[in-house]
């Protein structure tokens, strides 16, 4: 019996602060929305595994395989660390998945499609009948990352990828430039002048070079693929194992680089991931 006036303990989701029963690890809410989330990623995951991967692909084909223009390079590689490789901040929906699957006594194998990992853990139960989901000690942990990537993955279905130009080269506008990665030209919506991508590409390319920004890893890899730049994780790590990639300094446990530094990097590399040099040999 719930007395009136007395105060039930907080769900143990993080931030959530709503109450919940004393037997649960999650208020009604937080519990609904896992089951959900767990729904969302069995009837919707296999479009970012497979369908839009296989059209990614499949465009990549087309236009001439390796050697030509490359369909959407940092869109693949955007669906692949989400669900297979993760960050320094979030693991990969791959990892969230299994690690929760192990809590939870769940059998998998290793080559189990992600809505099939998804659909085993939401219909697993406790002896007693209910959601084992829902009833781990390990759940406040795992509902939040799964309610994170569910919203990653939700993002990356309903978007293209757009490319960052940098400013309006016209002083008197200075208005933020992109354009879909296809794109040869970009009509700024401030002064609507029309630039030529290959123009912005080579200001884009300077402005990386003398540029003071610095992150982690994981930031640096996004702001290039902002621009239309690819580079590993795994790459990034090597450099730095070997000795190639040095921090400016540590915050926490994250070394933090410069993005000028890693550019320099990519530069010597052979061949650049860099769409828009591949957009150029298409266009020739």
């Amino acid at each position: 019996m719930i007395l009136e006036g007395v105060r039930l303990a907080d769900c143990k989701l993080l931030r959530c602060g709503r109450e919940r029963d004393d037997t649960r690890q999650l208020c009604p809410e937080c519990e609904q929305r896992l089951l959900a989330d767990l729904e969302w990623f069995t009837k919707n995951i296999g479009f970012l595994e497979t369908d839009k991967m296989n059209r990614i692909n499949k465009n990549h084909d087309a236009n001439g395989g390796g050697g030509g223009y490359s369909d959407n390079p940092p869109l693949r590689e955007q669906v692949f660390d989400l669900l297979y490789e993760g960050d320094e901040r979030d693991d990969s929906v791959w990892g969230t998945l299994s690690a929760f699957a192990k809590c939870l006594g769940v059998e998998y194998l290793n080559h189990d499609p992600l809505n099939v990992l998804a659909q085993r853990i939401a219909v697993k139960k406790t002896k007693q009948g209910d959601p084992a989901c829902l009833c781990s000690t390990a759940t406040p942990v795992y509902a939040l990352e799964i309610r994170i990537a569910r919203d990653k993955c939700q993002r990356l279905l309903n978007q293209g990828h757009t490319v960052s130009l940098g400013n309006c080269p016209n002083t008197d506008c200075n208005m933020p430039l992109s354009a879909d990665e296809t794109a040869k030209q970009v009509k700024c919506r401030g002064c609507r002048n029309v630039w030529n991508i290959n123009f912005l590409r080579t200001l884009m390319q300077d402005k990386i070079k003398h540029s003071t920004y610095t992150g982690t890893a994981s930031d640096i890899r996004s702001k290039l693929q902002q621009a239309g730049y690819l580079v590993s994780a795994n790459t990034l790590k090597s450099w730095a194992h070997r000795g190639k990639l040095t921090p400016v300094r540590k915050e926490g446990r994250h070394p933090i680089y410069r993005i000028a530094d890693v550019y320099m990097l990519m530069q010597q590399t052979t061949p650049v991931d860099d769409i828009w040099g591949l957009v150029g040999k298409d266009a020739k």
